[in-house]
């Protein structure tokens, strides 16, 4: 066996779950523990150029339609993970450029003064100095130039913030991305502007204040009020800019569903939509107090994470995969996380759900080892009922067909052309293709020779072998079948 494989070391990580978390044991609460395995395995998981490439087939796509994934306390992985409590301040495992290399385009970064500088805070616990996320950032921006980053700067809550140090963040975000920043001067601009024009033009870079950041902030007799600092610094108040709520809820069906109710009421409403999945631990009875000493409940932002991550049972989805494969056409347009290295199907699925439409035209599948004989049978209509506002093929496999392993064969089309693909599967698989990630994922271009009026498709790897025709009475339409034995 192999000890350092995903398959041990989520093992591993699964029986150090209640010790960890338990206050009893992990008195400090030390971040040493925390989970960095994803409960389930998506082999695709980055998608550093995702609107670059988006722009080549939705030429007219703008922030204000799109969906744009996004992390919640973005830099809070600086946080030290030896310090005492750092598993309780630590919300994300992986740096900000890997955050966007994996498709966040929001970050959500919390500030405040300490000494002669601007670090990153989460509470009480500090992280690097804000200059280092901003380097990140920037990196980011000039080795992938049709990429746009909102960033919501906060000044975090409860922590003393000088007014000098903020000039001085301030003068630290210009000099670092001065030239790359959106200057407005309106949300409205932001929103309806084609991204393509937006970053043909060097602007990758929008940034918003949070309005404590104004709040008794006056220098030399100069008030660094809203519009003094749009003018000056070309950053924009967030209260104005953003609707952005955060539910205080460790109950993960009560947070889905007052953000439900936000992306009903809110949404397409003239200013971006901040839609925060995120889960707060809490303490509410004596109860909640012996969980949270005998590691059965957690302070750890990890573990209320993987409560929306991780099946429920065997076979299962989890809840927040369920949920948004009920509500994928609702207005969503930034959506903050936890941890998005824990969950990379969904950063798949946001991401897929701006680009071209995927069309299924022929689902196979057969059940058991692929070793023998397994006949085919048609899955088209189900298939293409997992197919997410038309662009996402979203299944959740040991849910959706019930079965423990076995071979699914597709064949689709993408920007007026045809691919086909085999993939195997167990029950805890889940399937994200769309036209952002179906050639990483090992699809085949299934060509049609110029005056052919039929053809065979042997995709290979033991997918089923199909039959394609150009059918008159449809206008020449191809059409999709193979043999059956039922």
């Amino acid at each position: 066996m192999d000890f350092t494989s995903r398959y041990c070391r989520r093992r591993v990580e699964k029986s150090l779950t209640c010790p960890s978390a338990s206050i009893a044991v992990n008195c400090l609460q030390l971040a040493v523990c925390i989970p960095t395995i994803p409960a389930i395995d998506f082999p695709i998981s980055l998608h550093p150029d995702w609107m670059g490439n988006l722009v080549q087939s939705v030429p007219d796509a703008k922030l204000g339609e799109m969906v744009v994934p996004g992390t919640h306390d973005s830099a809070s992985y600086s946080i030290e993970p030896y310090k005492m409590y750092s598993a309780v301040g630590r919300t994300q495992n992986v740096s900000v450029l890997e955050q966007l290399h994996r498709g966040s385009r929001f970050i959500d970064l919390r500030i405040a003064g300490s000494g002669n500088d601007a670090f990153i805070f989460h509470g009480c616990l500090k992280g690097c100095k804000l200059e280092r996320i901003l380097d990140e950032i920037l990196l980011f921006c000039q080795d992938f130039q049709g990429e746009f980053v909102i960033i919501n700067l906060v000044a975090e809550y409860g922590r003393s913030f000088d007014h000098k140090l903020k000039k001085k963040a301030l003068d630290i975000i210009k000099e670092s991305l001065g030239d790359k920043m959106f200057k407005g001067p309106s949300v409205k601009e932001l929103l309806n502007t084609p991204l393509k024009e937006l970053t043909s033009s060097g602007k990758q870079v929008c940034i918003i204040l949070n309005p404590r950041i104004y709040d008794d902030f006056t220098i030399g007799g100069i008030e660094y009020s809203d519009s003094h600092i749009s003018k000056e610094y070309g950053c924009f108040n967030a209260g104005t800019w953003m609707q952005d709520k955060w539910y205080d809820t460790h109950d993960p069906k009560q947070l889905l569903e007052w953000n439900l109710e936000e992306v009903k009421s809110k949404g397409g409403q003239g200013k971006l939509l901040n839609n925060q999945f995120v889960l707060t631990p809490g303490v509410g009875s004596f109860g909640d107090i012996v969980k949270l000493a005998l590691g059965w409940a957690s302070l750890q932002p990890v573990y209320l994470a993987n409560d929306l991550y991780k099946p429920l049972k065997r076979h299962g989805a989890p809840l927040l995969h369920e949920f948004f494969a009920q509500h994928p056409d609702e207005p969503w347009n930034l959506v903050s996380l936890d941890y998005v290295d824990l969950t990379p199907t969904i950063m798949s699925l946001l991401v897929g759900l701006n680009f071209s439409s995927f069309d299924i035209m022929l689902a196979t599948v057969q059940y058991g080892n692929p070793n023998f004989f397994r006949p085919s049978m048609s899955v088209t209509s189900k298939v293409q009922s997992h197919v997410m506002r038309g662009k996402v093929l979203f299944l959740n496999v040991g849910k959706d067909f019930g079965s423990n392993f076995g071979t699914l064969t597709l064949a689709y089309r993408v920007m007026r052309k045809f691919y086909s693909i085999v993939i195997h599967f167990d029950g805890s698989s889940v399937i994200v293709l769309n036209e952002y990630n179906h050639l990483q994922a090992g699809s085949k271009e299934i060509v049609i020779e110029e005056g052919a009026e039929e053809g065979s498709i042997n995709p290979g790897g033991g997918g089923t072998i199909m039959t394609w025709s150009k059918e008159e009475e449809n206008g020449g339409e191809i059409e999709f079948d193979f043999d059956s034995p039922f």
